[in-house]
């Protein structure tokens, strides 16, 4: 399996990172949180535990977002909660590391070696030669940090570059623009002004950010002289002309009566990442319980979340994959630049207590030093998905701021609200999560 191909790599990588994991004080992260002894497996419950994130932050948004079409990356948000974790303490640290599905069994010390892990295994790669020519895959941290506060050295020592002194007091908005150019730099452009104006003030002292970028080309194209428009049926009533993509092939199909969906998978070249797309029955009406209205697609989250058989044969699916067989495929293209409400979805997963005056982020510093404070945060994501593959690139920042096989051709026509996400096998990450209910208003061709 590639996944443990993978890390048995990072554990030569853990050898190359053993001294400076020998150096952390016991007492750095947390009072007690060296543990003599690391699981060997500890990598893959802590990968099982970033996917169980994602698809309750899924489960979460897609209660909010009942009507609209949803993209957002949880590989953005865990990286950014977890910037906030390190540096968190008390009820804080408590509360993140539920939100983030930490097994109680692990302590801070097991996180910081996964992050560090990662880190370094991506960097080996990227010296040895071995990063996927046929996609780009690229994610980034940063820490700035008022420059009147001193930051344990052992903090130093872990985020390196990715931590930045600043002055926030005496020009507030060069640090907005700074923080905002930061994140334009490493999503190629696509994501300007992440922080808004007036979001950074001289009273902050902590902006925790990451970026996301991923440009995937499809294993087998669509051509594009077979795309055509027709109609898309939003919630089984709307109808809007849209233009369809065509293409006729073998693809990883299933029709899972356990999850509710027909899902299948379209590989980016190179094999490594896919998009899945989990399409409900068209016949799937509205379930109306008073106020409350879920359509098919809210249906089959709410299974793969809330149902163990559900959400264990999409994990199966994810890491095994599926049969491939012949499947004709419908599906629109389409893009979206989406904004999602962090702040609501922190409350949501029990991680609201970040940006309250209450939070506890002293364990960024050194002893005797006043507490740092998040009072905000926001995140943006943008998909565009056409006949050559897909570009997706996401931000966040958190800152201070007061069946059967039938002989014939399966047929997958996506012409109704779906579910997609685009997958990592490597790394077992949910780089990004979309719904498609309904067409945008416009929508771009370009593929750049």
């Amino acid at each position: 399996m590639r996944f443990t191909k993978m890390y048995n790599i990072a554990f030569v990588c853990l050898a190359l990172c053993a001294a400076f994991l020998g150096m952390t004080s016991a007492q750095c992260l947390t009072g007690n949180d060296n543990p003599t002894m690391i699981e060997r497996d500890f990598n893959q419950k802590l990968s099982q535990a970033r996917l169980d994130f994602a698809l309750d932050t899924l489960r979460k948004t897609s209660e909010f977002e009942g009507v609209d079409n949803i993209f957002y990356s949880p590989h953005s948000l865990h990286e950014a909660l977890t910037l906030a974790y390190f540096s968190a303490r008390g009820t804080t640290e408590a509360a993140l590391g539920r939100a983030l599905h930490i097994p109680e069994i692990y302590s801070k010390t097991h996180v910081q070696r996964f992050y560090v892990l990662e880190n370094a295994l991506r960097r080996f790669m990227t010296e040895q030669g071995n990063v996927s020519t046929n996609y780009e895959f690229r994610t980034a941290n940063k820490l700035w940090v008022t420059k009147e506060r001193r930051i344990r050295e052992c903090m130093l020592d872990l985020f390196n570059s990715e931590l930045e002194h600043v002055d926030f007091r005496s020009n507030p908005e060069a640090i907005r623009q700074r923080v905002n150019q930061w994140a334009s730099n490493e999503t190629k452009g696509h994501i300007q002004d992440l922080i808004p104006d007036g979001g950074i003030t001289e009273d902050s002292d902590l902006v925790l950010a990451n970026a996301v970028y991923f440009k995937g080309l499809w294993k087998s194209k669509f051509d594009a002289a077979n795309s055509k428009k027709d109609n898309f049926y939003s919630n089984g009533s709307r109808t809007h002309l849209v233009t369809f993509m065509k293409q006729k092939g073998t693809f990883s199909h299933v029709v899972s009566e356990e999850i509710g969906a027909h899902i299948l998978q379209l590989p980016y070249k190179g094999d490594d990442v896919s998009m899945y797309i989990l399409l409900p029955p068209f016949a799937g009406a509205r379930i109306v319980e008073g106020n409350d209205t879920r359509d098919a697609v809210q249906q089959l989250i709410e299974r793969i979340t809330g149902t163990e058989r559900a959400g264990a044969e999409l994990r199966d699916i994810l890491e095994e994959g599926m049969a491939p067989r012949e499947v004709e495929i419908f599906m629109p293209r389409f893009s979206f630049d989406k904004e999602l409400a962090v702040n609501q979805l922190l409350n949501a997963i029990g991680a609201g207590e970040v940006l309250t005056p209450a939070a506890d982020f002293t364990g960024l510093l050194a002893d005797g030093e006043p507490g740092l404070h998040l009072g905000d945060a926001v995140h943006r994501a943008v998909v565009e998905v056409t006949e050559e593959g897909t570009k997706a690139t996401a931000a966040t920042a958190i800152f201070s701021f007061r069946s059967s096989r039938p002989a014939e051709p399966a047929v997958f026509n996506a012409n109704h609200p779906f579910l997609y996400f685009i997958y990592d096998r490597l790394s077992r990450s949910i780089l990004f999560a979309g719904v498609y209910r309904t067409p945008p208003l416009t929508t771009s061709a370009s593929y750049v």
